[in-house]
């Protein structure tokens, strides 16, 4: 029944392009896609300390892989269990990094967690899927990728090996660790930092750089069109994390995206 598996996946395709471009339009007609320019950098947190909280960010977690990458075999290294180390390491590397931001944020509460969650994951999520579906076929029209591939290779990882104890570190590596991180990382650190040098009436332009940014750093582990995908989930974190004056929004949004692309990769093989 390949024929009839295809054509589904197709009709899903279309039905998912449709409902992004659908809410699309609607979130940038409606008064949620106006930002105002105060209010991102946090009173607690100058620019100067998030860069340096930044720069302790990148050498922790480079240092925390390195850790991990010592324990790993040769006959083992570019497998799940590789993978498993070495992101375990990098994310309790950068443990006091988190609890640094956590403390200076200690009293800068966040407003409207929920309804800012809900709103960028359901605008934002099908606009980064579609996207990433359309580029994806354009590119394989050209040549550029495959037409049946992975987009992520921690994804390729999981579904090409068994659910053990090296699954279960990577995926929640990838969840929760991922999430937190990243987002203090991007969204706590460098977006205010960006918002404030730039001193525009409005933070899209700091949210279109950081987006990028996001994006080209998992030029490793990601496909182009996995890539442009990501840019598009990054507006909507960035977005939420401004709206909610907090980083609490996009890190829900964050890990219930990765958590269900892993959930997506495990059901191709029931």
């Amino acid at each position: 029944m390949p024929e009839v598996e295809a054509t589904t996946t197709h009709f899903l395709e279309v039905l998912l392009a449709v409902f992004a471009l659908a809410i699309g339009i609607w979130f940038i007609r409606s008064s949620q896609s106006s930002l105002p320019r105060q209010g991102y950098l946090d009173p607690a947190i100058t620019p100067t300390m998030a860069i340096l909280l930044a720069a302790s960010t990148l050498f922790l977690g480079v240092l925390g892989a390195w850790v991990g990458i010592t324990q790993v075999p040769i006959d083992r290294e570019g497998t799940l269990f590789a993978t498993a180390w070495i992101s375990a390491g990098a994310m309790l590397a950068q443990i006091p990094v988190l609890m640094a931001y956590a403390t200076l944020r200690k009293r800068c509460g966040s407003r409207n967690i929920t309804q800012v969650a809900l709103i960028g994951y359901i605008v934002f999520v099908p606009l980064a899927l579609a996207t990433a579906s359309v580029v994806h076929i354009f590119l394989a029209k050209l040549g550029v990728e495959p037409f049946e591939i992975v987009g992520h290779k921690t994804l390729a990882l999981l579904l090409e090996g068994e659910l053990d104890s090296s699954a279960w570190v990577v995926i929640l590596c990838a969840t929760i660790g991922a999430g937190i991180t990243e987002e203090v990382f991007y969204r706590g650190l460098l977006l205010p930092t960006f918002v404030a040098l730039f001193n525009r009436k409005t933070a899209w332009g700091a949210i279109i750089v950081t987006s990028i940014l996001f994006a080209c750093m998992h030029a490793e582990v990601a496909t182009y069109s996995a890539m442009a995908g990501l840019f598009v989930l990054s507006l909507g974190l960035c977005w939420a994390r401004v709206k909610s004056s907090g980083v609490l929004a996009p890190i829900v949004i964050h890990i219930v995206f990765n958590a269900m692309n892993i959930a997506i990769v495990y059901s191709t093989t029931l």
